[in-house]
């Protein structure tokens, strides 16, 4: 994910949602391959730039913070 008033970030976050529970973890390379080697139970949700992600969240009101939130968590 790019943008976000011009930071730019190497950092990676891997979002993942259990197919049994729904838990959603947010995890770094070494901890999504680990849950990659845990299929079926784990699925890759999304890739994202946590310090964008992060920006658009602070910066967005109520409604719009739960629809950033609940976008991350959801299959593309």
């Amino acid at each position: 994910m790019a943008g976000g008033g011009g930071i730019v970030s190497k950092s990676v976050a891997f979002v993942y949602k259990h197919r049994m529970t729904s838990e959603v973890l947010v995890v770094d390379i070494d901890r999504a391959r680990e849950l990659d080697a845990s299929r079926p139970y784990w699925k890759h949700v999304s890739t994202v730039d946590p310090i964008v992600i992060l920006q658009l969240i602070v910066k967005s009101n109520g409604q719009k913070r739960a629809k950033i939130i609940r976008e991350l968590s959801e299959q593309p």
